[in-house]
């Protein structure tokens, strides 16, 4: 008995440690396989001795293959000489900006392939990946080409046989086990894509078919009653059809999801923030309103087809009328122009700019509705993109104001940054608005298409509000920051998006902590609103440790719009400096709603995503990551600039507000309640 009693103890201590090792953190099993990818890099780079070497090899494949069986996933190792898949390979152009020429070859069919004409150029490009995979001798350049011929033989014939042969014949043709894996995986892939063309082709018919049934209940007299209830009861029963397609077409759109992210390599930076590196994008900076909104209103003007605006708000400002005004003209003179608001900005300000757009033929979704579900107004869309023609995008923290449009113009101009896109990555952007659109579509409960309503809009221009203490900061309008907008072309990007509420990911964090262990010299984070996760924290602590400067830029109280939110992020302070970090408290008489990081000079990133709690737990947002050394100079020059409007906080300082009751009272409270900001 007592033998027994020592065997079930002896299970038991075995299966507690087991349990424990078990649930260790993937993230844990990620940082540690990091570091040790980095310290093997460094011992190759440095010529260690082969001793040295051997010993880090040894510890990183035990480290690699505990990570990938935490995600179960297998390692695959390619090359004998690279033992280990890469999780932070930067694909851009070294310090001379050169490529390849197969790699110029390949980049030049992925611009083919994501132009507006690619529709009726299929044949052409087709040719054209035929004769790059005849002659390449790049194995991961001709994997990429078979995967790209695959697209456009579905694309062009809609053919799922001849599709699934094209990946089949390469998959038992390559030798690399990964890049037979992608093949297969991509299979799956377009089964899944045929599956939610049928589910989408059967959703639409009986979207049109729920919306005929409306319009004869709504055309049909109330003196006729008997056969207007018949109608409407026809109405009703084809919209409980619609409402049970769109589930199908959902729960299709999901397993289609989850098939595209089995084709990344494990372990990879794609697979980690879910994002491809595009080539030959043209970009352009707009530091500021001046020239965003100048380049907005040119653009949306010169709309031909399509005019898609996303935005966290739209005000019935000089700004928000003007581009009413365009957006109206453009949506009467025949362009598919439509707008996605988030409920929590928009809620009772409809009947102004956006009921005009409305009376227009503008097609408004509004994203979240407070009334229909109380439990998830702390829940927002804060992604922000304007795209025309599906050839232009503008990305960046605005939105629709005269606070943003000023910039550089008034005073009470806020600190912000755009870019402008051209090339590749439009496609991305793109997809991110149609994804959106289609969410959104799907969980709306009533369908009328052209019958609803038309509603008088109220013409009202509402004045913006300045900051409170204006007067303790430096007075007047931001400096112009660039004469002209810098413009590049040949850039390597990716677009990452982060919905932590549908898809309990952090993207934006993940690119964030790749990029830090990649920096030798500075990082800087340039962020509205600044209160780190543990996770940042740890990452600028290792970067820190390595001899990495991290500085921080973002708001002071006086300038902050949010002035609670500011003292949320002032408890967070004494942390990040005691890890060896800088930060920087923007002065300047507005706010700084930029949300820009930069990377040594091999990456920058821009776009909606702040460094606080809500981007973490609450919002969607987007950015884009420029793996670009000329941008990443352009970029540093702007932030100088940002610095020089800035006073330096130091443990000092915060020592001196721990010390004050009132300022140690605000900072305690209002981090009670941080996840609000």
């Amino acid at each position: 008995m007592k033998n027994r009693n020592k065997y079930l103890f002896l299970i038991f201590i075995l299966f507690f440690a087991s349990s424990v090792f078990a649930g260790e953190d993937v993230k844990t099993l990620f940082d540690r396989y990091q570091a040790l990818y980095s310290r093997y890099r460094e011992a190759i780079s440095v010529q260690a001795d082969s001793e040295t070497v051997s010993s880090i090899l040894v510890e990183l494949q035990a480290a690699s293959k505990a990570y990938y069986k935490s995600i179960g996933k297998l390692a695959y190792y390619a090359d004998p000489d690279s033992p280990v898949p890469s999780v932070i390979d930067i694909q851009s152009p070294d310090a001379t900006g050169q490529k390849s020429s197969l790699q110029r070859q390949y980049d030049g069919i992925v611009a083919e392939m994501s132009l507006p004409t690619r529709d009726i150029n299929y044949d052409k490009i087709e040719a054209m990946i035929e004769d790059f995979i005849t002659n390449c001798t790049d194995e991961k350049l001709k994997k990429d080409a078979y995967l790209k011929l695959a697209e456009v033989i579905y694309q062009k014939t809609k053919n799922l046989s001849q599709t699934q042969t094209v990946l089949l014949n390469y998959a038992r043709s390559v030798q690399n086990p990964e890049y037979r894996r992608q093949a297969m995986a991509t299979i799956r892939v377009y089964k899944k894509l045929s599956v939610v063309e049928q589910k989408r082709k059967e959703y639409q018919e009986v979207v049109d078919a729920t919306v005929n049934k409306f319009g004869k209940f709504a055309k049909t007299s109330w003196l006729a009653f008997p056969v207007k209830l018949v109608n409407f009861g026809s109405y009703g029963i084809n919209n409980i059809k619609r409402i049970a397609k769109a589930r199908e077409l959902d729960k299709a759109l999901e397993e289609y999801n989850a098939a595209v992210l089995d084709t990344y390599e494990p372990g990879s930076t794609e697979a980690l923030t879910r994002s491809k590196l595009v080539p030959l994008n043209k970009i352009k900076l707009m530091a500021n309103g001046r020239s965003s909104f100048a380049r907005r209103f040119e653009l949306g003007q010169s709309a031909q087809s399509s005019l898609y605006l996303q935005t966290l708000l739209f005000n019935d400002d000089e700004t928000g009328n003007a581009l009413t005004d365009i957006m109206c003209e453009r949506a009467q003179a025949g362009v598919d122009v439509r707008l996605i608001l988030d409920d929590a900005f928009s809620f009772g300000n409809k009947d102004g700019c956006i009921q005009r757009m409305k009376n227009a033929g503008v097609k408004v979704l509004i994203n979240n509705p407070i009334l229909k579900n109380v439990l998830k107004a702390n829940f927002r869309s804060h992604q922000k993109l304007f795209i025309v023609d599906d050839s232009f995008a503008v990305v960046g923290g605005m939105n629709i104001g005269d606070e943003y449009a000023k910039g550089e113009i008034e005073e009470y101009g806020w600190r912000d940054t755009d870019i402008e896109v051209q090339g590749p990555l439009v496609r991305s952007i793109l997809d991110l608005f149609e994804q959106n659109w289609e969410d959104l579509t799907l969980k709306k409960w009533n369908e009328v298409g052209d019958y609803a309503k038309k509603k008088e809009a109220h013409q009202k221009i509402n004045s913006f509000k300045k900051l409170k203490n204006v007067d303790k900061l430096i007075r007047g309008a931001i400096p112009v920051y660039f004469d002209e907008a810098p413009e590049f072309e040949d850039v390597n990007a990716r677009f990452i998006t982060t919905f932590p509420i549908d898809e309990k990911d952090d993207n934006v964090l993940d690119m964030f902590e790749i990029y830090m262990n990649m920096a030798e010299k500075e990082v800087i984070f340039e962020s509205a609103y600044f209160i780190p996760t543990d996770r940042l924290v740890k990452a600028i602590a290792e970067a820190v440790a390595r001899g990495v400067e991290v500085k921080v830029i973002t708001n002071s109280i006086e300038s902050n719009n949010h002035p609670s939110g500011g003292w949320a992020g002032r408890y967070a302070y004494e942390r990040v400096l005691n890890v060896g970090a800088r930060i920087f408290e923007w002065r300047g008489a507005q706010t700084l709603h930029s949300k820009v990081s930069l990377f040594d000079d091999f990456a920058v990133t821009l776009g909606a995503y702040n460094v606080n709690s809500r981007s973490h737990t609450s919002d969607s947002e987007d950015i884009v990551a420029l793996e670009d050394y000329r941008l990443a100079k352009v970029f540093k020059v702007m932030l100088e600039k940002d610095l020089s409007r800035c006073n330096e906080i130091t443990l000092a300082d915060f020592a001196s507000w721990d010390k004050a009751f009132m300022k140690k009272a605000k900072m305690e409270f209002f981090n009670m309640f941080k996840f609000l900001f």
